[in-house]
């Protein structure tokens, strides 16, 4: 095989030149340092002009094989993509990316478009047969994802990224411009990110000055877990203008002692995977401490779990807002 001959094309308009190969295709910047190395190499002194023009045609060839997504420069987005996870799907849908999804969880029910997809299992435990027959060009992991069964589909030569839960509002926006990178929809992303920071403004916009309430969080049942600092749980209740109780507290776990001793003006409960009727259970519990501040004023309020415990950038200022009206229902200018 020949060694393909490099030659300067100028097109009008052009401020340099590119150098193309004997088909016209322009040579990458890797050819030129795999070409550059070679030349090294000969002017060194330490291989012989045939044998480096031999090395250098296989690495060539073997360069224009790889797959795109190796170089880091994917020729296109991926157009068959498997999530696994809730997060991840919301934010697929979030930039506009759903018709080039072709499969999720069973845990993935939001947007309703989404419970309609393919299913490969839940999120701890997928099917692997299934997703390999589905061929994907990309498969987006969550962090409960197996890693050995990632693994697999990895070895199976699909490409397979994983992707982080957020923890705060910031993370969430960044996740989206990353997202929206990763699929071909930049522009998408960047469209949700500014409108989500414009929501998220207009409610600090108006709280900001607000007498501040203190706010206990309650999240789950057994054990009781509350919002600490660099979440973007303790973001909604500071940005809603409120005082979140246990914003110092090192670890999530809380006790109902702590929270009598604290006697917060409000209590506000979500319940993650436990059922509607848990919340109700807890409501009527913190109700049987007449000397709770909160249970007295009658402001014990149930949450949406999944609106508040697993945000994206689309929704976090919808989250927001709710509790932003439980702290100031006086508060006019909210959606």
């Amino acid at each position: 095989m020949g060694t393909a001959h490099c030659r300067t094309n100028r097109r009008p308009g052009d401020s340099g030149s590119q150098k193309l190969d004997h088909a016209g295709e322009p040579v990458t910047c890797n050819e030129n340092r795999i070409r550059f190395a070679a030349d090294r190499h000969l002017l060194s002194g330490t291989g012989s002009t045939s044998g480096m023009k031999q090395v250098t045609q296989t690495l060539i060839l073997l360069c224009s094989l790889l797959p795109a997504v190796v170089l880091g420069k994917p020729l296109s987005p991926p157009q068959r993509i498997v999530s696994l996870g809730p997060i991840i799907t919301e934010m697929i849908y979030l930039i506009g990316a759903d018709q080039q999804l072709i499969a999720n969880t069973s845990y993935c029910i939001k947007p309703d478009d989404a419970a309609n997809k393919e299913k490969i299992g839940s999120m701890i435990q997928m099917n692997v047969e299934k997703i390999i027959s589905l061929k994907p060009d990309l498969v987006l992991a969550s962090p409960l994802s197996k890693e050995k069964q990632l693994e697999m589909l990895k070895n199976l030569g699909v490409h397979v990224q994983r992707i982080d839960n957020p923890k705060t509002f910031s993370d969430m926006c960044r996740m989206t411009m990353t997202m929206g990178e990763l699929l071909g929809k930049v522009e998408n992303a960047r469209m949700v990110v500014e409108r989500a920071q414009k929501e998220v403004d207009a409610v600090l916009a108006v709280t900001r000055n607000l007498p501040k309430k203190r706010v206990f969080m309650q999240i789950g049942v057994k054990p009781l877990h509350s919002a600490t600092q660099d979440t973007f749980l303790n973001e909604y209740i500071e940005y809603a203008g409120g005082i979140n109780i246990t914003s110092r507290e090192k670890t999530g776990v809380y006790s109902r002692e702590k929270v009598l001793q604290e006697n917060p003006d409000v209590i506000l409960i979500t319940t993650m995977g436990s059922s509607e009727s848990a919340g109700e259970h807890e409501k009527e519990i913190w109700m049987r401490y007449p000397t709770l501040k909160a249970a007295r004023n009658q402001e014990i309020h149930i949450l949406d779990s999944y609106l508040v415990c697993s945000p994206t950038a689309g929704t976090f200022a919808k989250g927001l807002q709710e509790i932003a009206k439980i702290l100031h229902p006086e508060i006019d200018g909210l959606p």
